[in-house]
């Protein structure tokens, strides 16, 4: 299968009064063509690292990204974060078209395409809606609607709904799964929680160290649709946490 991400090499350091401090080291990885691959790690590991260098927000101290699709100087993807990062003085349809002003699109465009983008989250008719009347789960949404409007080749999601109670955290993960399904995406899925990535991907990255490094991948072959409740899941899910627990010193930060 063509892969649309493929790391090689890739290392990150950074100084800081004399001392430099190693964050990854030398990550191999390919993400294929309409994949999700979620990455799981202790906190501090380097995940949203990694999505960084992926962004091209920054630069690799060693190492090769290459993205497939990408147009001149700018990388086909798009990130998601943990906070919506919505601007209040914006009405919902415009803070969904913002990516737009800055990828050429003409002015006519940009709002029928963030109509549309709208209509693949579920909140067509919340476009006139400014952010403080929305919930958090909505807010979200939102963010993705605005990551989906540029069409990128992949969609970077940084714990997107870590931040949310669990009733909406579970909704969003499904409405992710069916909006992957509709659109085809590619995506990249940072997540420190076990039961979310197996639920979600198709193979689930170990990254775990320091420096960060890929210490297992796990292909989450369980049938689709899933369900939470399915003991097979629950069974990969226990084994990506070994793996992790493992290389951790005592599954420390997990």
């Amino acid at each position: 299968m063509e892969s649309v991400i493929a790391l090689r090499g890739l290392s990150l350091a950074f100084a800081r009064d004399g001392t430099v401090t190693e964050v990854l080291q030398g990550v191999d990885l390919d993400v294929r063509r309409g994949e999700l691959l979620a990455i799981v790690g202790p906190s501090g590991v380097g995940k949203s690292t990694l999505l960084r260098v992926v962004a091209d927000l920054a630069p690799p101290s060693a190492g090769t990204v290459t993205v497939a699709g990408a147009g001149a100087g700018r990388r086909a993807v798009a990130l998601v974060f943990q906070d919506a990062r919505l601007m209040p003085w914006r009405r919902v349809i415009d803070n969904v078209a913002f990516g737009l002003e800055h990828r050429d699109v003409p002015r006519r465009d940009r709002r029928p395409r963030a109509a549309a983008a709208l209509a693949v989250v579920g909140l067509a008719d919340l476009a006139r809606r400014w952010p403080h009347q929305l919930s958090g789960g909505q807010r979200q949404r939102v963010a993705l609607a605005r990551a989906l409007a540029v069409d990128p080749a992949v969609l970077l999601m940084d714990e997107p709904f870590s931040a949310l109670d669990a009733i909406t955290r579970e909704s969003l993960q499904d409405e992710l799964i069916r909006i992957r399904a509709a659109t085809g995406k590619t995506i990249l899925f940072v997540t420190h929680d076990i039961d979310e990535a197996t639920y979600l991907a198709d193979r689930v990255v170990v990254l775990a160290g320091s420096p960060g490094r890929i210490a297992a991948i796990h292909t989450i072959d369980a049938p689709r649709p899933r369900r939470r409740s399915d003991p097979g899941l629950q069974g990969l899910a226990l084994a990506v946490r070994a793996d992790l627990e493992a290389d951790v010193a005592g599954g420390a930060g997990i």
